[in-house]
């Protein structure tokens, strides 16, 4: 199959339209790679790094329109930049990344076949000064509201940006709060230029005009942060003012940098990334400094010391791209995210599944999909009762 075959007998398959005969022909492509795996032992002799870079290898190679030079060494998690222009091949290439352990065939088993669970969207409430809320994805575009001088605008493209007027700023600020659903994620601009990308259950609370000597925000839940670069007056010049991230009892210190901090009430650690500048981490009589690469975690209502470590950067920014990434990730990290996108309850049933999950895939993909593409891997099953996935060791 050439690579506009591939693509459009997938986007059938996901959408529910493959007939029988395009179901097994596609089963056939996949089970040229598990051929592949057999034929050379890799599986047995326990070399998976190998097997990834000939499935990924095999997989550029079938895309390609045109004959190229197949690289001898594809880094997993980077390859994924290649073939990210095509949500459809992105799927494929999920499929074929996940651990082939089991049957090749794409399951999409009766318990999870029908559900009422849908991919997550851009949806959030906005609860302004006055305590009124706004419902972000039925309001209309344009003005929905003025907070003192402060414009709160909504964009065609569904963003919502807060346009300060600098002139006359003697009127009361106040605290606006915007809260994403489970299912849900927004994206704003802050009166002062900084843009937030917030994820699903979560919320941010902010002052509708920044005072002139600090920028605060209030963070439950995940939000990725391009600050803004704010300069205040001194008596010998100007300096950066500093912008702070509230979460529970910490806190991030930031001049002028890109960073994503993590912070579920229910989650057992915060976890803050830096991408590029620099931030300061706070946490009770705590004090870490982080360089862009690594992330400082925080056991959530406890002292322990603030750990950094380097990290996974497109594992950690994969849900700003529309993206689930798993880099050997647990069961539990993998359910959170599945959970919160499709506004679903975790429930394990018996003992839980010791499985690790190393994939990718678009977080617009159905369900069934998605739990299909989980259950390739040996030990774990799923299946779906209400709003209720329900996890079972296999």
């Amino acid at each position: 199959m050439d690579q506009n075959q591939i693509i459009n007998l997938i986007d059938k398959y996901l959408e529910g339209l493959a007939s029988a005969e395009e179901e097994e022909l596609l089963i056939r492509f996949f089970d040229s790679f598990k051929a592949e795996e057999v034929k050379d032992h890799v599986t047995l002799m326990g070399m998976k790094e190998e097997l990834e870079q000939k499935m990924l290898s095999r997989l550029m190679f079938s895309v390609q329109q045109t004959p190229a030079p197949i690289p001898t060494k594809i880094h997993p998690l980077s390859f994924w930049k290649y073939v990210a222009a095509s949500v459809a091949v992105i799927a494929l290439a999920g499929a074929l990344y996940f651990n082939f352990k089991g049957s090749t065939r794409l399951p999409a088993t009766a318990a999870v076949r029908e559900t009422v669970l849908k991919p997550g969207s851009n949806k959030a409430l906005l609860r302004l000064g006055d305590g009124s809320v706004i419902e972000l994805n039925n309001a209309s575009n344009g003005v929905l509201a003025m907070q003192g001088n402060t414009a709160v605008k909504k964009t065609k493209d569904g963003q919502l940006i807060y346009e300060a007027n600098r002139r006359n700023m003697g009127l009361k600020n106040t605290q606006n709060t915007i809260t994403t659903p489970k299912g849900g994620q927004y994206q704003l601009t802050l009166p002062d230029g900084t843009r937030v990308w917030l994820n699903a259950g979560s919320s941010l609370t902010f002052p509708t005009v920044f005072d002139a000597s600090e920028r605060k925000v209030t963070l439950k839940g995940e939000a990725y942060f391009e600050v803004a670069k704010v300069y205040t007056p001194v008596a010998k010049g100007t300096v950066r003012m500093p912008f702070f991230v509230q979460t529970g009892e910490s806190q991030v210190e930031v001049l002028g940098t890109h960073f994503n901090v993590m912070a579920y009430p229910d989650a057992v650690t915060q976890e803050t990334t830096l991408l590029e500048g620099s931030v300061m981490v706070k946490h009770g009589a705590q004090e870490q400094k982080i360089v862009p690469g690594q992330q400082a975690t925080i056991m959530n209502h406890s002292q322990a010391a603030i750990k950094v470590k380097k990290v996974n950067m497109e594992a950690i920014m994969a849900w700003k791209e529309g993206l689930f990434l798993f880099d050997d990730s647990d069961i539990d990290e993998a359910m959170q995210q599945i959970g919160r996108w499709y506004n679903a309850e975790i429930v394990y049933r018996g003992p839980k599944p010791d499985t690790e999950f190393t994939g990718v895939l678009p977080r617009s993909s159905d369900l069934k999909q998605v739990l299909g593409l989980l259950e390739l891997t040996r030990g774990v099953q799923f299946s779906v009762e209400g709003n209720q996935i329900i996890v079972q060791r296999k």
